[in-house]
């Protein structure tokens, strides 16, 4: 007959078995789902649904493999009507949206879903009205403090459209090797692989197809002042920046010399076009619809809409990613220098 003390001493040895096997699982609540509905994971770094789970009572469980120690992940429906984006680790956590929203739920058991919340409320705070120079520090700090979250490293690409190359492998070599190894640390490192043009460097010269359809060089479209506008008809923020930015400064610093040439990402021919009609351009329209590899795109190191180049009648890159007010105060600021 097996003793209490060693029933005892079984019961702690397989509480410890557990606490050093740690495995995921995500208990959720939800309110006024109806049975039967089915919830989603999908992989945002690498792409693809690896989950899903049916809503019971507004009750829902994920026990799944996770295949990497934390996984970035968007959580939705099959209609997408409701969704959120979720930072797993292999805990046991647990969701709630029964006292609000479904994407402001409650979170606990993951460290870097803490931390990318605090991202976002701490180090994007006020990003349409704070300086860029305060919100790269803070992006900064945020990497130092935190080398071994793996939310250092969506900082780090998110970074990517404001820091120099050089800036991005400083603050990569930062990061704890597991998270450098990660699937979004190899995408930081994918970048710094790339021959990109910077500010301070010339323009990188390029073959690129027209509106209708004929193949032109960059240099030739060039004027006493560039700005390259990379943006995509599907991307809102580009859409309003034709609007509400190019195409008011263009006629009114047209005459001395300022030129503008816009890049899209698109895929489609008539989406394009009718984007291009929409907008009202006037201005080079050059596209990557034969370009697979998106061309363009990667020679400038372009990974997200909108993005632009300010280049001086010299060729050299002396201004990027410029947004709101700041377009225009450069533009001025450049075209006094020339």
């Amino acid at each position: 007959m097996i003793s209490k003390t060693l029933l005892f001493l079984c019961f702690i040895t397989a509480n410890l078995l557990l606490a050093q096997n740690n495995e995921f699982s995500l208990t959720g609540k939800t309110a006024d789902f109806e049975d039967g509905t089915y919830l989603y994971f999908r992989d945002l770094v690498n792409g693809g649904e690896i989950d899903s789970a049916m809503v019971r009572n507004n009750t829902f469980r994920f026990t799944t493999d996770l295949p990497e120690p934390v996984l970035y992940v968007m959580l939705f429906t099959k209609d997408k009507t409701k969704f959120v984006e979720l930072w797993l680790e292999e805990n046991a956590m647990t969701f709630d949206a029964t006292n609000g929203d479904f994407k402001d739920a409650e979170v606990t058991g993951s460290k870097n879903h803490t931390l990318a919340r605090f991202v976002r409320n701490e180090v994007y705070a006020d990003v349409k009205t704070t300086s860029r120079d305060i919100i790269n520090q803070r992006e900064k700090d945020f990497i130092k403090d935190h080398p071994d979250a793996l939310v250092s490293a969506y900082v780090l690409v998110m970074a990517q459209r404001d820091w120099w190359q050089a800036e991005v492998a400083e603050y990569y070599s930062k990061l704890s090797p597991e998270i450098q190894t990660s699937s979004l640390g190899m995408k930081v490192a994918k970048y710094l692989e790339k021959d990109i043009a910077e500010v301070g460097e010339q323009f990188a010269d390029l073959k690129v197809l027209n509106s209708v359809g004929e193949e032109v060089k960059i240099s030739d479209l060039i004027g006493k002042l560039t700005l390259m506008q990379f943006w995509s008809s599907s991307c809102g923020s580009s859409r309003k920046m034709n609007v509400t930015t190019l195409t008011e400064i263009y006629p009114r610093y047209k005459t001395e010399g300022l030129e503008i040439i816009t890049v899209s990402q698109d895929k489609r021919k008539d989406a394009w076009m009718k984007a291009i009609q929409e907008d009202e351009f006037n201005w080079p329209e050059l596209n990557n619809l034969h370009s697979p590899d998106q061309q363009a795109f990667k020679a400038y190191g372009v990974s997200s809409t909108p993005s632009n180049f300010l280049i001086n009648s010299h060729g050299v890159i002396v201004a990027r990613n410029l947004m709101g007010d700041e377009v225009e105060s450069k533009i001025k600021e450049y075209l006094a220098e020339e």
